[in-house]
């Protein structure tokens, strides 16, 4: 999955990051030329603060025509304030559709230009304090996970963009850009439920009556993987646990237990998984580990002690470490472990724990 991360996920989240960026721009217009407007003679000329910041609001939810209408009006009285004319044309680029070169010009209708936008019933609330901060550091995190080139820690970003996200939209869940990148995140990390529920939300607000082509993209993404139907979407995540070796048949969990533990855990775990509908899991042997090792295969991956190691192994499984065999090794009381770093095979008293986990194959 790894290999096929980037591609997808930088382009998509270079879309998202452009609109972002001029959203961006459009709240540090206006509360930056707010703060210093206190020095400026034209203060009487000025829009009032709590005015400015309802077109704050309306970008923020993704209303970038309710927005462009509301600082047209405001423009015609007070066509002098300069936090106005700028948000005016920002506005304008969010407006246009995707890949312009230019802005719109003012005389160009803005119902051909509308963009992704909450539906009218849905009114995005301001955000204050603390939870202003922890809106920008998921947007800071988006915006790493756009620009870093390191597949890992791409993988890394849109799993922390995630995790922190979904406390966040359970209690603000008309922040309408953020479902945009849980989207992004979903495809990325091929998550097929939680690409289904960010697509509900953004079609609960409007979104497939939109004509902004970003936003239109990101459904038309979820379409064609079949992720906007619930059935398909829970097939689709259940597919992704597994992986079926061509050559033998036999069918692995794509991840490990996630943890150390010792043979016997190891032998508990796997006869105990219940995944995807099967509970005949068990520990394979050691020939079958070494059956999934392929030496010309290098996909990146971080070990259980936090470095970074090419794992060579079929079916781009997500491993750690070492991992038990349900075959005798050496001497009384060992089983013997494999090493899809570089192939090698130890044999390790069954008590042992350090480094070795658990994957199951049925």
């Amino acid at each position: 999955m790894l290999r096929f991360l980037r591609p997808f996920t930088l382009s998509s989240l270079i879309v998202v990051a452009t609109t972002l960026s001029a959203l961006d721009q459009v709240h540090n217009t206006l509360a930056t030329d707010a703060n210093t407007k206190a020095d400026s003679p034209a203060r009487s000329g000025q829009a009032p603060d709590d005015v400015t910041n309802k077109i704050t609001v309306l970008v923020h939810a993704g209303k970038y025509t309710e927005a462009q209408q509301l600082t047209t009006g405001l423009l015609a009285a007070y066509p002098n304030d300069q936090r106005l004319i700028k948000a005016k044309a920002l506005i304008e680029k969010l407006l246009a559709p995707t890949g312009s070169a230019n802005a719109p010009s003012s005389n160009q209708p803005a119902n051909n230009l509308a963009p992704a936008q909450a539906a009218t019933n849905t009114k995005a609330e301001p955000l204050v304090g603390m939870e202003k901060v922890d809106y920008n550091a998921l947007i800071v995190l988006a915006r790493q996970a756009q620009q870093t080139t390191d597949l890992d820690e791409q993988k890394k970003l849109l799993q922390q963009f995630m995790d922190q996200s979904s406390a966040f939209l359970q209690k603000h869940p008309d922040q309408m850009l953020l479902w945009q990148f849980r989207v992004v995140s979903a495809i990325g990390l091929n998550e097929p439920m939680e690409g289904y529920e960010a697509g509900q939300k953004l079609l609960a607000m409007g979104a497939a009556d939109s004509n902004d082509p970003a936003l239109q993209g990101l459904l038309a993404q979820l379409k064609n993987k079949g992720w906007l139907d619930k059935l398909t979407a829970e097939q689709a995540e259940e597919a992704a646990k597994l992986w079926t070796d061509p050559a033998t048949g036999l069918i692995w969990a794509k991840k490990d237990n996630g943890r150390d533990v010792a043979w016997q855990q190891a032998m508990d775990y796997c006869r105990n998984l219940q995944l995807s509908g099967h509970s005949d899991w068990r520990l394979p042997a050691i020939n079958e580990l070494q059956g999934i090792y392929d030496q010309n295969i290098s996909t990146p991956n971080q070990c259980c002690d936090g470095t970074q190691l090419p794992w060579q192994v079929k079916g781009n499984l997500q491993l750690s470490g070492w991992h038990w065999s349900s075959s005798q090794g050496n001497g009384s009381g060992e089983a013997w472990t494999f090493y899809f770093h570089d192939g090698g095979r130890d044999s390790a008293h069954l008590g042992f724990s350090h480094r070795v986990r658990a994957l199951c194959v049925r």
